[in-house]
């Protein structure tokens, strides 16, 4: 059983997606695919499929489609990698926590990312969520917003979403005053 921490790099197959966008991904799995360096890990693209819309499950597919693979596997066969759920495991959030510590935090980023989630989620643009996100200027009115879009989530979409645009949002919000993340 592989962890997410491996490095993983395009295989060829990968690198010819990217130069002839052949169309065989969506727009969001083919940014995610872009962000293969050989430098990232699992963790760190399974957080990045959330930021884009996908579940962390689109490493995996990655993977099983041959467009990347571990670092340290470059000559060997197609490696699959077990995507387990961010709290399935204790030391997991901790192994988070230093991907987003490398984001810069703001309540702007805070709720921009919670108004591309809800623009997704809701197709009209008066939808009271939408609008709440909108008229949110402050940390309380965010997070009432992030409240009422938890909600509608939950009987929208997978547990697993919910909690990857919860994680996402936590890392986007800065501290409070006296509070350590």
């Amino acid at each position: 059983m592989q962890e997410l921490s491996a490095r993983f790099e395009k295989t060829d197959a990968g690198r010819q997606e990217i130069a002839t966008r052949s169309g065989a991904l969506s727009r969001s799995s083919r940014a995610l695919l872009i962000m293969v360096d050989g430098q990232v890990t699992g963790e760190d693209l399974a957080m990045r499929a959330g930021q884009l819309g996908l579940q962390a499950q689109a490493v995996f597919e990655l993977v099983q489609a041959g467009l990347i693979q571990r670092a340290a596997d470059a000559a060997g066969e197609p490696t699959f990698v077990q995507v387990a759920e961010p709290q399935s495991e204790a030391p997991q959030p901790a192994a988070a926590k230093p991907a987003t510590a490398n984001r810069k935090r703001s309540l702007a980023a805070a709720r921009m990312y919670l108004m591309d989630i809800a623009a997704r989620t809701f197709t009209s643009a008066e939808h009271p969520i939408r609008q709440r996100l909108v008229e949110a200027t402050d940390r309380a009115s965010v997070e009432g917003a992030f409240d009422a879009l938890m909600a509608a989530l939950r009987e929208a979409t997978s547990a697993s979403m919910v909690e990857q645009v919860e994680m996402s949002f936590r890392g986007f919000l800065p501290a409070e005053d006296g509070v350590v993340n």
